[in-house]
């Protein structure tokens, strides 16, 4: 037993040395680790260098916000806006209920608080909450489109 796993390890050493990596370096007698190491670094020191020029270029080309972006952002500025505004409109017909509520006729009572509110609801209420929905749905597909590349840069311009 002891001899066989030799034998097996000496059959697949040349196989091993055949589809080695290192054949060229191998087969030198006069291996210098020094300058093999310093080829190294400067192999390294290249890539290096290339990979840095490419972040750089493409930092730069991203520090330059296109038409789309702005578009993007406008639309995000917006629907931060306009849902301060949601909440105060929730917050408006929350207390008119309340005062209706409070004044021992239920909701039969007219008052000027939530009257106002009911009033507002078909032609400013309903058309911001309409806006807010549509733009919260068309923020995310512009940026899906500009991250797959859809839509160019020059669409929005």
């Amino acid at each position: 037993r002891g001899a066989a796993p030799g034998r097996r390890r000496a059959r697949n050493a040349p196989r091993a040395r055949e589809n080695g990596d290192d054949d060229d370096i191998t087969k030198r007698r006069d291996f210098d680790v020094s300058s093999e190491l310093e080829a190294d670094i400067a192999r390294y020191a290249e890539a290096k260098a290339r990979e840095t020029s490419a972040e750089e270029a493409s930092s730069s080309a991203k520090a330059a916000p296109g038409a789309m972006d702005g578009v993007k952002e406008a639309i995000d500025t917006f629907l931060l806006y306009d849902f301060f505004v949601i909440l105060f409109i929730l917050a408006w017909l929350v207390v008119g209920v309340g005062v209706r509520l409070s004044k021992g006729n239920g909701l039969s009572y007219d008052e000027p608080f939530l009257g106002t509110w009911l009033f507002l609801w078909p032609f400013l209420f309903q058309p911001l909450l309409g806006v807010h929905m549509l733009a919260t749905l068309v923020s995310p597909a512009v940026g899906w489109a500009a991250k797959r590349g859809i839509v160019s840069e020059d669409a929005w311009r």
